[in-house]
């Protein structure tokens, strides 16, 4: 286990071909469409030029900042990448940011305000012209279909997204540290490399271990 500073601020960022971010319009659109994992509404519509819309999913509400033709939100560089590689993914500068509302502030670290926060990010990602899915407390970007496929998959029981809402650095001994899982149960952890183990094989330890431990529930209270 390790100690690190736990982020109080979840965001989901989408990163947007160029001159293909969304307008309200197009955000009331796809609200209407059937749900695939997370309905919502658009329930506040300040003025235009705001920039922002709040979305209401399972009775809590969320905003949604940088929407057109307001300018893009800046967010920070990523450091882990899933569903493709680096190389094949330039950042890009057309972003909106999804956070938790302001009502929200003492529990956004919650697991089931959490668990929406990612199935709302899912629906959004049903947008067209979206490149990439970024997780800001783990500095990670993520395919569409990954992030989106991963997300529907752990909402209906499936196994924690460890590889991509969290992230994994590698120690100088081999061994692999997470980075974000502390938004989730308070902590780090720490995965030891085994004699002869490829490091494939050390990832998908790593990402068994967090979801074993997402899924007992057990935070640091330290």
């Amino acid at each position: 286990m390790n100690d690190r500073p736990i982020s109080s601020s979840p965001a989901l960022s989408l990163h947007f071909a160029k001159g293909m971010r969304p307008n309200v319009e197009a955000i009331l659109r796809l609200a209407t469409r059937p749900a695939e994992s997370t309905a919502f509404s658009v329930s506040l519509m300040p003025e235009p030029d705001e920039g922002w819309l709040e979305l209401l999913a399972m009775g809590l509400t969320f905003d949604l900042q940088g929407v057109e033709p307001f300018p893009a939100e800046r967010i920070d560089p990523a450091s882990h990448y899933f569903g493709f590689s680096q190389s094949d993914y330039v950042e890009g500068s057309d972003a909106l940011r999804l956070t938790p509302g302001p009502h929200l502030a003492g529990s956004a670290t919650m697991m089931p305000v959490l668990r929406i926060l990612a199935g709302l990010g899912a629906e959004l990602a049903r947008l067209p012209g979206l490149e990439a899915v970024g997780w800001a407390t783990s500095a990670t970007r993520m395919a569409p279909s990954y992030f989106m496929s991963s997300v529907t998959a752990w909402l209906s029981g499936g196994a924690f997204p460890a590889l991509g809402l969290t992230g994994l650095t590698t120690r100088d001994d081999g061994g692999l540290e997470s980075e974000g899982l502390a938004l989730f149960v308070g902590y780090e952890i720490a995965i030891e490399p085994l004699p002869g183990e490829s490091m494939a094989d050390r990832a998908k330890r790593a990402a068994r271990a967090m979801h074993a431990i997402v899924q007992s529930g057990t935070r640091d209270i330290g």
